[in-house]
């Protein structure tokens, strides 16, 4: 495979659109390509103006080019009887958002039709890939998501909907303590020097605009090692 590199931006919503949709046309200018948006289908509590001009806004990505892939359903658990002990951990460890984490296969299921139920409100499109929120999943989902023909990713790889798995290192700055910043980004420099593997950027609109500087330079870094910017679908 020749060396590639993702840029995902992770937590596209209906309460966040109007702020983030600018820094995705500002990225999209940067490195002078479109790429993958992660979208949090949920809309329940919103207007159905705001729903209106999501709707049309995610519209519009599509037509640039970017590419939009599902990101869970609420992004925020709701209390389940089938959650595991480890699954409770990977709640407390997110404040909440794991919303897959350690699911039953019943609760795993539901959930992940609620979130494809929501996307078809929106979207005419079939997602290009599934990843859960936080990365913290349960044993069933992978095998859930890839039966509908989806790509599916967890923290530390990618899985196409045919099986084929890739080594994915990811760097995220969302939720970790300032001391760990500089480290974070030279952990990201360091992936894109590997002879193997898929680096993976996951964006954060929590990231901008405090760390913009220092992701643009990120991204520049990234452009400049040899590796292509890829898709989701190109895998």
């Amino acid at each position: 495979m020749a060396r590639k590199f993702l840029l995902c931006f992770h937590d596209f919503s209906v309460w966040n659109f109007q702020k983030v949709a600018p820094i995705l046309e500002n990225l999209k200018d940067l490195i002078g390509a479109p790429f993958s948006v992660l979208v949090i289908p949920d809309t329940e509590k919103a207007s159905p103006e705001a729903v209106q001009e999501f709707r049309d806004t995610l519209f519009r990505l599509q037509s640039e080019g970017f590419e939009l892939a599902l990101h869970g359903y609420k992004h925020k658990a709701e209390f389940s009887q089938g959650r595991s002990y480890m699954g409770i951990i990977g709640m407390n460890l997110t404040h909440g958002e794991a919303e897959f984490a350690g699911l039953s296969e019943y609760e795993s299921s539901r959930l992940l039709q609620q979130g494809l139920s929501a996307w078809k409100s929106l979207l005419d499109k079939k997602p290009e890939a599934f990843i859960p929120p936080t990365w913290y999943s349960n044993k069933f989902l992978p095998g859930q998501v890839r039966a509908l023909g989806l790509l599916y990713e967890d923290r530390f790889s990618i899985t196409s909907a045919a099986g084929r798995r890739y080594a994915s290192a990811v760097t995220s700055f969302a939720g970790i303590p300032d001391f760990l910043m500089k480290p974070a980004f030279k952990f990201g420099e360091l992936i894109l020097q590997l002879p193997v593997g898929l680096p993976r950027f996951a964006l954060h609109p929590v990231d901008f605009p405090e760390r913009e500087t220092a992701v643009r330079n990120l991204l520049r870094t990234a452009l400049g090692s040899g590796r292509r910017l890829a898709f989701y679908r190109d895998l």
